[in-house]
C-alpha cells in the first residue's frame, strides 16, 4: 500500500468512526445477528466510551489508532511519512509466524471472554 493511500484510508477510517461515536447512531451487529453470538469486537464502541466493566479491551488499540490523524495531518503538512513507516515496521512484524500466532490466540481469548461476559 503506498504512503498516500494509508493516509486516505486511515482519515476516511477514523472520520468515519468519529461521526459514528458523535451522531450516537446505533446499528445491530451482523455477525451476532446471524450467529447469536457475539463478535471478536463486541463491546469495543463501549469501551472507547467509557464503560470499562462491560467493553472490550481491543477498544484501547480501536481508541489508539483513533488518535492517529493527528500523526497523518502532521506527517502531510510536514511531508513526513511516520506512521507510513510505522505501519511497514507492524505489518513486517504481524507476517512472523510466532507474532501473527500469538495476537491470533489473544483475539480468540477475548472473544470468548467476551461470549463468557454474555455481552
Amino acid at each position: 500500500m503506498s504512503r498516500n493511500k494509508l493516509y486516505f484510508t486511515i482519515l476516511l477510517a477514523c472520520l468515519t468512526g468519529y461521526l459514528y461515536l458523535w451522531t450516537g447512531f446505533e446499528f445491530t451487529c451482523f455477525f451476532k445477528t446471524l450467529t447469536g453470538i457475539p463478535c471478536p469486537a463486541c463491546g469495543t464502541t463501549r469501551f472507547i466510551v467509557g464503560d470499562f466493566n462491560h467493553g472490550n479491551p481491543l477498544g484501547i488499540i480501536v481508541g489508539a489508532a483513533m488518535l492517529l490523524p493527528i500523526i497523518v495531518i502532521l506527517d502531510l503538512l510536514t511531508r513526513g511519512d511516520r506512521v507510513f513507516r510505522l505501519y511497514l515496521w507492524v505489518e513486517k512484524k504481524c507476517r512472523q509466524p510466532m507474532v501473527a500466532a500469538f495476537l491470533i490466540g489473544l483475539v480468540v481469548l477475548n472473544w470468548f471472554w467476551t461470549i463468557y461476559k454474555g455481552l
